[in-house]
């Protein structure tokens, strides 16, 4: 049904909803006769069908008269054409127009009772000029963005709270959305709009990936609020579930199971078991927790804004001849680290392993001198390139990447399991796919060995859990400011001890085997009673449920 190649659907944010689940929803949603429904964004119909064999099951005699839409793409009113002739025949039902442009005095009626669909994928850098204009009136003029959203949310969200100025009072909206829902900052806040005007509300994320065919590669979130009143609520109920399939969501989206103290901020911590949230809560309460902000910061790393021309190995230096004067020794994988240190020796190593471990970093006499071979080397950067790149305009020169910041350590960025540290005993730069770690004090060695040390155990795994994102492929996403809330165990009395096992947990991480790597540390908590052996199986549980989650609908997740 969708004719558009995959950069198409991605300019207009065009995935089209398969019809199972566009008939759950809507299942859902329509409960009368005589409600009227806008989807405004109807794409392939897929809506429409579903609304109207929904509106025949409860008796309704002429189920088109109750649709409206919206949809900017041509292709759209072809299928509605074929679809349903005399529909758009009637002016005032059907307009070919970006739907955050539309006002409610365009249609036959002014508000609806049910509004749903799946709005268009489309991030605010994707935008059009004209679509960032018109976003930007929606946030200035709506009266329902009183909780302000931010102009750098993606082109969906803005659907769902210009939706809002369509609906009559007590409606219903139901969406099909991606999960950048559950961790976007813009996000939270059209979740907190949405708790304000509406009774009850429930977001369920799909294990299933409903849109791979469609080039899509993320899950799916389903929104689904009831009660709607325009003048604003003080206790609306709320809950986040995860389901496996589409028979998991029929059962889940029942609105009688709501809380009206669902902390969403939390909504991972929600999901688990009490016994599990218990055990975290008494352990974070602990005067030796803190998150890793208490000891230090978390940067980037270094931004070349070219990565596969300036992090080389040494077979690409060989045949391209680049002069050793021109390169500096940097680590751009965190998969090139050996252990929770590293130094000069070892990152020899890698690079004599042959892992991309050199910055091309020339001089501008080293570039522009006579037969130089690194200004033959750059040259594949074409001028046309060159004049894009954003990060290359920054810089005094655009061929010379390199920061000069020396970070304390490292911290991985994206992971499969959880999170590790490393110090940077060898004071070697490393790309912006590294984490920067700087203490924020002078600290010995041992300490900050300690601090990598203690980050391996289950307590902090799972705390990375909670603090993290998980990616569309399932790995787990830790920004910045993710990192810094992520939470130790620590005291003096432990100090030696941790840096004691360096070498075992060392020769376990060679091995990939972080159970075991954990299990000693857990141990070392537990012997000097920073943590239980029961809290420790508690939060082992919940780091289990939590990485099994992460992966649902991709693939198979097994702890060992």
């Amino acid at each position: 049904m969708n004719p558009h190649s995959l950069p198409k659907k991605r300019e207009l944010g065009a995935y089209y909803t398969p019809p199972e689940l566009s008939q759950i929803l809507a299942d859902w949603a329509i409960s009368k006769t005589t409600e009227t429904i806008l989807e405004p964004s109807f794409g392939g119909c897929g809506f429409f069908d579903s609304c109207i064999k929904r509106l025949q099951e409860l008796g309704c005699k002429n189920p088109d008269k109750k649709l409206y839409g919206v949809d900017i793409d041509p292709h759209a009113f072809d299928i509605l054409s074929r679809k349903f002739d005399k529909l758009i025949s009637t002016k005032k039902r059907f307009l070919q127009k970006d739907f955050i442009t539309v006002t409610s005095d365009e249609f036959l009626v002014p508000k609806f009772d049910v509004v749903l669909g799946n709005p268009p994928y489309v991030s605010m850098h994707n935008m059009t000029e004209e679509q960032r204009k018109s976003c930007d009136r929606i946030l200035q003029e709506s009266s329902f963005s009183n909780v302000t959203m931010g102009r750098n949310a993606s082109l969906w969200a803005f659907f769902l709270l210009h939706s809002l100025s369509f609906l009559q009072e007590g409606g219903k909206v139901a969406w099909v959305l991606p999960s950048s829902l559950l961790h976007a900052d813009y996000a939270k806040n059209l979740i907190n709009i949405h708790k304000h005007y509406f009774k009850k509300m429930k977001l369920i994320k799909l294990a299933e990936r409903f849109f791979k065919s469609e080039g899509a590669k993320e899950t799916s979130i389903v929104l689904i609020a009831e009660g709607f009143d325009s003048k604003g609520l003080d206790d609306g109920s709320f809950s986040v579930e995860y389901v496996d399939d589409l028979v998991e969501l029929k059962q889940a989206i029942d609105l009688n199971s709501l809380r009206k103290d669902f902390d969403f901020d939390n909504y991972k911590l929600e999901l688990l078991p009490l016994q599990i949230r218990k055990a975290f809560d008494e352990v974070s309460k602990l005067e030796v927790s803190y998150p890793l902000s208490h000891y230090l910061d978390i940067k980037i790393g270094m931004v070349t804004g070219a990565n596969k021309y300036f992090i080389v190995d040494q077979k690409t230096i060989d045949e391209n001849y680049i002069q050793n004067e021109c390169l500096k020794p940097v680590v751009g994988r965190f998969s090139s680290f050996i252990g929770i240190k590293h130094t000069k020796t070892r990152q020899n190593k890698i690079q004599k392993d042959n892992h991309r471990a050199f910055l091309v970093n020339p001089t501008s006499e080293q570039m522009y001198s006579k037969d130089s071979t690194v200004n033959k080397y750059l040259s594949q950067i074409t001028r046309e390139e060159r004049e894009k790149n954003r990060t290359f305009e920054k810089r005094p020169d655009w061929f010379a990447p390199d920061d000069d910041i020396i970070s304390d350590g490292f911290m991985s960025y994206m992971i499969h399991l959880g999170p590790r540290m490393v110090i940077n005993q060898g004071r070697i730069n490393c790309t912006n796919s590294i984490h920067k770690v700087f203490f924020h004090t002078k600290l010995s060695s041992k300490y900050k060995l300690a601090i990598a040390v203690s980050m391996l155990s289950t307590y902090s795994q799972f705390s990375a859990e909670i603090e993290g994102r998980a990616y569309s492929s399932g790995v787990l996403k830790i920004e910045p400011s993710a990192g810094r809330k992520i939470k130790i165990l620590l005291s003096e009395c432990c100090i030696e001890a941790l840096n004691e096992v360096i070498s075992e947990i060392e020769s376990y991480l060679k091995d990939n085997n972080l159970d075991e790597v954990t299990a000693i540390v857990d141990r070392i908590l537990i012997r000097n009673k920073l943590i239980s052996i029961e809290q420790c199986d508690q939060l082992a549980r919940g780091v289990h449920f939590l990485r099994k989650e992460r992966y649902k609908g991709v693939r198979k997740f097994d702890e060992k």
